[in-house]
């Protein structure tokens, strides 16, 4: 659960980063909805909606409490996808026929 914290919190960097860059541009709306990150750890979800903060795991103290203040500001939305329906897995785990084609579709990019 550590690992999906700092993940959550180092890619929600990079969104902030990407904004701001667009904010720079003359021709885009400068209010934007907010960003949707996917997260396949149901017990992540729980703990970022949690606003008790366990004292137990002090190593991801400050990215908990920054994942929950973008949450609360609603900045950012957390979504809950299955393994096996998350579109990034394939380029990080064993490649299956069956699951580059459905990867595939789900990106919108030309079959196999």
């Amino acid at each position: 659960m550590a690992s999906e914290f700092i993940a959550l919190a180092s890619a929600w960097k990079e969104v902030e980063w990407l904004q701001n860059l667009l904010y720079e541009l003359p021709m885009w709306p400068k209010l934007m909805s907010p960003v949707s990150l996917h997260c396949d750890s149901e017990a992540t979800l729980a703990r970022a909606y949690n606003m008790v903060y366990n004292g137990k795991s002090r190593h991801i103290g400050l990215r908990h409490s920054y994942v929950k203040q973008l949450i609360h500001d609603v900045v950012v939305t957390l979504d809950f996808v299955r393994t096996y329906e998350n579109l990034g897995d394939p380029l990080r785990k064993v490649l299956i026929m069956d699951l580059v084609e459905k990867t595939t579709r789900g990106m919108g990019l030309k079959p196999v």
